[in-house]
């Protein structure tokens, strides 16, 4: 809005036009105008720049094609971003979201478009359900965006039709985690990175979170974890290094663990003082809980290595090392353990992705929800 106003020392008419701020690069424009005659004359000069900016406006929007607002999209995202997490959108966007819908113009993008967007990824690309439905989120959170700035429809996202996720989780049962555990009395040359699989399926932490775990982040008397750092990628060549997850006490993630982990930890932690004795000086001190034989963070590959040639030598069958995370948790909810308190160890968002990862794990468990009735609500013979 602007109003017309009349200078007291030079007799004549001004205003002050605010052009608001460019959707894409946030920057406020001000048009001014001065020494008008009348006051009707700053009226017709006022109009006239509305309008100028109105077409403008109009013709910069139809322009504006989908790779041009992703790009800045892109750049205000990553700050936000983890190097590792960045690292995916970036190829997400570059692999199947630019060479679709790169060329289009926003004005132009509707629900017909965006539905054979899908139809490329699935019938021409044969991508996997899950990864349509990454990118597809990408694209959904831009056209999101614009919408919030006037430039789409959101409401044309709603009809968007995506493929089935049909999720099907490889997890062992309590015998097989048991006989998991029992490693250490049946195989000759277990892994030293074995401790770190036990933590992985007595907590359900993620494998970033294990190999980041240091000593102190773990309270031998309250018998708790603190997830305080992970190891991660950190750069865009795909570098590892530590990232700090705790910005404040109510952003870090406790998981209470039992009584056999805090003794598996403590003859864990002899070997690792043995080693920094022999050492000395050359010792990489980390405070690791999983490490190298110089105290040298392990990598990710390195790993899960260890962890398939664990499993090969026991009759269980193989899993991926993300495997055990779920396991903890579908054997937790085996034990009709609150889904709420299973969130909080595993440190989902919130409870909907606990429950739609989850509750198809263990079919049995309907049965025995439909039977609390029966036994309720059954009337005798």
């Amino acid at each position: 809005m602007s109003k017309i106003k009349k200078d007291p020392k030079r007799g004549t008419y001004f205003f002050v036009l605010d052009g608001g701020r460019d959707p894409i690069t946030k920057k406020r424009t001000q048009y001014k105008r001065t020494g008008f005659k009348s006051k009707n004359e700053a009226e017709v000069a006022l109009a006239k720049i509305r309008l100028e900016l109105s077409q403008n406006k109009a013709i910069k929007n139809v322009k504006m094609t989908f790779g041009d607002f992703l790009k800045d999209w892109m750049e205000a995202k990553s700050i936000k971003l983890k190097p590792s997490t960045k690292k995916n959108y970036e190829e997400q966007v570059f692999y199947n979201i630019l060479p679709v819908l790169g060329d289009k113009t926003i004005a132009e993008i509707d629900d017909k478009i965006l539905q054979n967007f899908i139809f490329t990824l699935h019938n021409k690309r044969e991508l996997a359900p899950s990864t349509i439905r990454t990118t597809y989120g990408i694209v959904s959170e831009v056209l999101g965006s614009a919408s919030r700035k006037g430039l789409f429809d959101q409401m044309l996202l709603s009809d968007i039709s995506l493929p089935r996720e049909v999720k099907k989780l490889r997890v062992w049962d309590e015998d097989q985690i048991n006989t998991f555990l029992n490693a250490p009395n049946t195989i000759l040359n277990l892994s030293r990175h074995f401790i770190g699989f036990v933590i992985s399926i007595l907590t359900g932490m993620r494998m970033g979170e294990v190999l980041g775990l240091r000593w102190k982040d773990i309270d031998f008397d309250k018998q708790i974890i603190y997830i305080r750092q992970t190891l991660s990628k950190i750069d865009e060549e795909g570098n590892y290094g530590f990232i700090d997850e705790g910005k404040t006490a109510s952003a870090i993630r406790t998981i209470y663990i039992p009584t056999s982990l805090i003794h598996s930890l403590k003859e864990h932690r002899q070997l690792i003082e043995k080693e920094q004795k022999i050492l000395g000086d050359s010792y990489l001190n980390y405070d690791l809980v999983l490490c190298a034989k110089n105290g040298n963070w392990v990598h990710p590959n390195n790993f899960r290595r260890a962890f398939k040639v664990t499993v090969e030598q026991l009759d269980i069958p193989m899993i991926r090392l993300h495997d055990l995370r779920h396991s903890h948790a579908t054997f937790l909810l085996s034990k009709q353990v609150n889904p709420k308190i299973i969130q909080e160890r595993l440190g989902h968002k919130n409870i909907t992705v606990t429950l739609n990862t989850y509750s198809h794990a263990l079919p049995s468990m309907q049965l025995e929800a439909v039977g609390k009735f029966d036994e309720a609500f059954s009337k005798g013979d």
